[in-house]
């Protein structure tokens, strides 16, 4: 599953974009290597995210996985950082596991991370240059 991550520091966005066939295991390897390549990265901590489904042309995603994945995501967050989360989901499928996901990662306690699915770009870019609003303050 190719990845291609894209830093536009004008808006403060780290926007991440999937294309082809996605397994667990290449979710888990391509999220494993962002935290450790790019979330790293202090002058990256402020950013909010951006996670582009819309090419992806098939999902061989178990819930498993998903588990697994919004584990790795949430021991990775910084508990005294509040940031977003949006994720494009065109299709169908897309949207669904997305939302499994979303549902996943809230599952942990203080969340400092506010979290949306959308099924166009337009949706995603519009909700995060609205002013976020502040969890567990």
């Amino acid at each position: 599953m190719p990845v291609h991550h894209e830093i536009d520091h004008e808006k403060k966005l780290l926007i991440t974009t999937c294309s082809g066939i996605s397994s667990d295991s290449e979710f888990s390897e391509a999220l494993i290597n962002y935290y450790r390549e790019i979330m790293s990265n202090r002058d990256y901590e402020l950013y909010n995210e951006v996670i582009d489904l819309s090419q992806i042309d098939k999902f061989n995603l178990t819930t498993h996985g998903i588990i697994e994945l919004s584990k790795i995501a949430r021991s990775n967050d910084r508990s005294d950082i509040q940031s977003r989360l949006a994720i494009i989901a065109a299709s169908p499928t897309a949207f669904g596991l997305s939302k499994m996901y979303t549902t996943y990662r809230n599952m942990e306690p203080n969340l400092h991370k506010e979290m949306q699915v959308f099924k166009s770009k337009e949706e995603a870019f519009i909700w995060l240059s609205e002013p976020a609003i502040h969890l567990n303050t």
